[in-house]
């Protein structure tokens, strides 16, 4: 997918420094998981990254929703400490087994580490507690759980018989699903000045000329001056909440995305190959396989860990509810 760095504005509208983290943040305890102390930080860590997903998946409204009696906030709560669970898990069999990172994987996490602090803004920052030395840590043990996932994934045994089923039970799918669409895109802070520019494009002024003129992504109009974007169609619906397919030439409406405001035109629609569908249901199946056989196998580490949570700060924690 190029031009990706455009797409990071759907998710982390303003970027902030770090300077000024953590003034009036008290890091303490929050629980421990086998005798190893979960401390405040990490967790608010990972409750953010939860709420991020699960707000993109399912949008602000999922907050009101019950799910098996547990509100959205619960859910999301109970994710980010599973998370936990399972790095803590992770990071145990990879003591055990003598599985270590890289010096190139530690530069990776590390480089990983400064990219989130630059991309989160400074009022959710200041909620972590979070510092860089804390945040290369973190993302160490993430990259490791990863590790370990693709250690655990290779002792999994695929049916190529079911992978041939699927492979034919989901080719339309996949089809659809992977069609790469080349978007040029206008992005702009407000609904009024949207739906202008999406009028004005829509009566067949020039979409270049309106970028440059309404745009404001500074960056894009320096590196990537039509705000082009090429996505497959299931992320392209995913994020922009499209839910009809898209005709090449096609201007939409102004479309709300996190904070900001988007008019697409559609460029070009270029659908997989056969090969490619052969290939990506392939891989999509031996990931799935995969990810239950592992999930299971952290699921049962889970299940023999001694986990106590410190209730006086348990219920006193701060959220990233929007």
């Amino acid at each position: 997918m190029k031009k990706y760095k455009r797409i990071l504005c759907l998710l982390f509208a303003v970027l902030f420094p770090l300077s000024g983290c953590g003034k009036s943040f008290s890091d303490e305890v929050v629980a421990k998981i086998d005798g190893k102390e979960i401390m405040k930080s990490e967790y608010m860590v990972y409750l953010y990254t939860t709420t991020q997903n699960f707000v993109s998946t399912a949008g602000n409204d999922v907050w009101n929703i019950d799910f098996d009696g547990m509100t959205g906030e619960e859910l999301v709560q109970e994710r980010a400490f599973t998370t936990i669970q399972s790095v803590v898990a992770a990071c145990q069999y990879a003591k055990e087994n003598d599985v270590v990172l890289s010096e190139t994987q530690k530069q990776e996490a590390h480089q990983a580490a400064t990219d989130f602090l630059k991309q989160t803004p400074q009022s959710d920052l200041e909620k972590m507690g979070i510092n860089e030395k804390k945040m290369q840590t973190l993302m160490e043990e993430s990259y490791l759980y990863s590790v370990v996932y693709e250690t655990l994934a290779k002792e999994c045994e695929v049916s190529e018989k079911d992978m041939k089923k699927y492979q034919i039970e989901y080719a339309n799918t996949i089809h659809n699903d992977y069609t790469q669409i080349t978007l040029h895109s206008i992005m702009v802070d407000d609904a009024q000045t949207a739906e202008e520019v999406a009028n004005k494009a829509k009566a067949g002024e020039d979409f270049q000329k309106l970028f440059t003129e309404y745009d404001v992504d500074t960056d894009a109009k320096q590196n990537n001056p039509t705000g082009e974007m090429i996505l497959y169609q299931n992320y392209l619906k995913m994020t922009f909440g499209i839910t009809e397919n898209l005709q090449k030439g096609q201007i939409t409406n102004a479309i709300k995305a996190g904070d900001k405001y988007f008019i697409l035109k559609v460029m070009d629609i270029v659908p997989p190959t056969d090969e490619e569908i052969h290939k990506l249901a392939e891989q999509i199946y031996r990931d799935q396989v995969q990810s239950e056989y592992v999930d299971t196998r952290l699921s049962a580490m889970i299940e023999t860990q001694e986990v106590e949570k410190m209730a006086d700060v348990w219920e006193n924690l701060d959220s990233f509810r929007p």
